[in-house]
């Protein structure tokens, strides 16, 4: 993962003598690191931090571990913090490693670290570097030390002596903390963007009729993850006790987390159903809460949640646990109603207090509103980048650049906009095909055009856009994006793939593929697309890079050799593999399958509703895998079934592993034997090495995946793709 990389434009000026960088000013370069990116409190804490930064003083990056929290990547995107994840793998044990690695490269001067364990490392990766590179540490603890696992607290106490500085979101927090960073750390209220949560008031009606809740009709509202912390338990308990006491209320609550489905069990068994709604994870949870009349918040420990500070910016009256900053920072029957924590019975008892006195409501609100402007993040944000400034070791003096002389006198090379770039026409087919055999080099195949229509005239998920470029009338540059769908978390990604791009020799240096590349993305940005990617090849990805393309990195691919001499030929033959599959006679025809049998319920579940994997219905497989051009076969042995081709590498004979559907161990014993059966050398795929099932590392790695936003910012880390060859490969 490259966390540090310049904009196109900027990688252009860099290459180009002739555009002189002649600003002076140097950014304070700021590492964030943190645990994910999930929809907690912290993490909101940075998005809205980020949009407050002046980022012409501050050059700020993000580093997380958990690549299954990754949700708030896409706002940290917008709100110009570039974000990497530091892990590969669900369970990858070498994030450490990579962020030690990050911290020593030399790019910060500081590094601010917002959870402890990550933290600790990059305190011990600090520390290791030469005192006049070292960049200071400044660390943020968002929960009281006695909360954190043992180890981690162990850890965290023995590295915090490094800090150049240290922040506690409560007193409580900076209270608990231990050690010589305990004499000088400091509270600061971290807050949020204000104005725009208010904003989202004006959407009540219209929320409210999204949800089924009727205008007079009294909600409460929560917004916290299923934790220990957050104790469900004892808010569903409180709401028993308001439906015994006939109270008029329900509760929407928002949040997901690793106590939901007990939760939602719990829910039951109470017999609430027909008055609580848990809805799980929403991207939207201001909005649902700005739809209710009451906040509430059970917690059994807290620093200073962000939901209080959006209950407060939107005027709701708060009922909530005296516990960590919310006693802090609200006074009971003031601006909130404030209960001990695990009892239901006062919890119970004061949200009765404000659905039946409708006054009450009105003042704890209009208090809630007046004490908001104390939270708003402008407050926050002129503390940290005094701190960064205070702390920063001192930059170097950058002394303008100027060009070369002889840069201005360069002659200009002709450019892409002397040339007509349109929509391709459907007339426009043969000479486009003829392009592409001339630029590429084509095999003279018959079969070419009609592998050309298939991909882009019939694609499951439509119709590809087309762009050429003209000189006189005559076509000398071509670029097609491939339409692609992606499921997650029951959501639809509208995706294009990068795809069978041309141009002419003779005009070849002419930007004529960067231009015809940005127009497409102009394109899919109107039509609405998430994002684009591809596996562009080590000769083509530098100039997708300069075009903001990013390396997700890697993709896991694994081999299975069929025995010695399979693997001495497949050694002998590192070169690409061939179009056209030779004849295969194990298995059946794809669309023979796919009428028999099909899928039958053996496809594997998502690991996490993070996942991104391609949406996968019989119209997609019939399209995908039945053409005959290709000669998919399947091999079934109820257990598992496998999607099959085989083709030439050099001198060596590959059984592609393209789709696989069943429990992983049966798809690869499976695929094991096909490769035995059909004489070829090796079987490959894509995903992680089973050695117990024979498949091994490919020897010089998978394909690189590359991704670049169009509408969604987002960028899933590596882990989070569950794709197979079949989503992939070149064909």
């Amino acid at each position: 993962m490259v966390f540090t990389m310049c904009s196109a434009e900027v990688e252009e000026a860099r290459a180009d003598p002739a555009v002189p960088l002649t600003s002076s000013v140097v950014p304070i370069r700021v590492l964030w690191v943190i645990k994910g990116l999930g929809p907690g409190g912290a993490e909101h804490l940075l998005v809205s931090a980020a949009a407050a930064h002046d980022h012409d003083q501050f050059q700020i990056e993000c580093a997380y571990v958990l690549p299954w929290k990754d949700h708030l990547v896409g706002a940290l995107e917008e709100a110009g913090v570039r974000t990497g994840c530091l892990s590969t793998r669900r369970a990858d044990c070498l994030w450490p490693r990579r962020l030690a690695a990050l911290v020593r490269s030399g790019e910060w001067d500081v590094i601010h670290v917002h959870s402890p364990l990550p933290g600790a490392v990059a305190r011990l990766a600090a520390r290791s570097m030469p005192k006049d590179r070292r960049p200071a540490v400044v660390v943020t603890e968002h929960n009281r030390w006695e909360t954190h696992r043992l180890p981690t607290r162990l850890l965290n106490r023995f590295t915090s002596r490094w800090d150049s500085a240290a922040i506690a979101v409560t007193d409580e927090v900076r209270e608990s903390m231990r050690g010589p960073v305990a004499a000088h750390a400091v509270t600061v209220r971290h807050g949020i963007d204000t104005a725009r949560t208010a904003a989202a008031r004006s959407q009540r009606s219209e929320v409210r009729a999204e949800l089924g809740l009727g205008e007079d009709e009294i909600v409460a509202g929560t917004a916290a993850n299923f934790r220990p912390q957050k104790d469900y338990p004892n808010l569903l308990k409180a709401f028993r006790l308001l439906a015994d006491r006939k109270v008029p209320v329900r509760l929407m609550a928002v949040g997901q987390g690793p106590q939901e489905a007990e939760m939602r069990a719990l829910c039951t068994e109470l017999g609430l159903d027909d008055r609580v709604t848990l809805t799980g994870f929403r991207n939207d949870a201001v909005r649902i809460m700005a739809a209710c009349d009451i906040f509430t918040l059970a917690s059994q420990w807290e620093g200073l949640p962000v939901a209080v500070m959006e209950a407060l910016a939107i005027g709701l009256p708060i009922v909530a646990t005296d516990v960590g900053g919310v006693g802090e920072e609200l006074h009971d029957d003031v601006d909130a109603l404030l209960v001990p924590p695990r009892d239901p019975v006062m919890l119970a008892t004061a949200i009765e207090r404000v659905v039946t006195d409708p006054d009450l409501r009105t003042r704890l609100g209009a208090a809630a509103t007046a004490r908001s402007a104390e939270f708003d993040v402008a407050r926050t944000i002129v503390v940290l980048e005094e701190t960064y400034r205070r702390v920063a070791r001192p930059a170097p003096v950058v002394a303008p650049e100027t060009a070369p002389a002889e840069a201005a006198v360069r002659k200009p090379r002709t450019p892409a906009a002397a040339l007509e770039i349109r929509h391709a026409a459907p007339e426009d087919r043969a000479e486009i095909l003829e392009l592409l055999g001339r630029s590429l080099g084509s095999d003279g195949d018959p079969r070419y055009p009609e592998l050309f229509a298939w991909k882009h005239d019939q694609n499951r998920f439509g119709t590809s856009p087309m762009w050429v470029a003209t000189d006189a009338g005559r076509i000398v540059a071509f670029r097609t994006f491939m339409r692609w769908e992606f499921e997650r978390g029951g959501s639809i990604i509208r995706a294009v793939r990068a795809v069978d791009t041309a141009t002419d020799p003779d005009y070849q240096g002419r930007g004529l593929f960067r231009s015809l590349t940005m127009r497409g993305l102009e394109e899919m940005r109107a039509e609405g697309i998430d994002w684009v990617f591809n596996t562009p090849n080590s000769q083509s990805r530098p100039g997708y890079l300069k075009m903001g393309w990013r390396e997700v990195g890697s993709l896991p691919a694994a081999v299975r050799f069929a025995g010695p001499s399979g693997a001495l030929h497949a050694l002998r033959s590192r070169v690409p593999a061939e179009r056209w599959s030779q004849p295969l006679d194990v298995g059946e025809p794809f669309l023979d399958w796919l009428s028999r049998r099909g899928v039958d319920g053996r496809r594997e579940e998502p690991k996490d509703v993070r996942e991104v994997r391609t949406r996968m219905d019989d119209d997609y497989l019939a399209w995908r895998f039945g053409t005959p051009l290709l000669g998919y076969r399947v091999i079934d042995e109820d257990a598992a079934a496998i999607v099959v081709r085989s083709r030439r590498r050099g001198k060596a004979l590959e059984l592609a592993v393209v789709a696989g559907f069943g429990e992983a161990d049966a798809v690869d014993r499976l695929a094991g034997d096909t490769a035995g059966r059909a004489n070829a050398d090796y079987a490959i795929r894509i995903g992680a090495p089973r050695p117990l099932a024979g498949f091994v590392p490919l020897p010089q790695g998978g394909p690189v995946l590359t991704w670049r936003a169009v509408t969604n910012s987002g960028m899933p880390p590596l882990s989070n793709w569950a794709l197979s060859l079949g989503d992939v490969e070149l064909f």
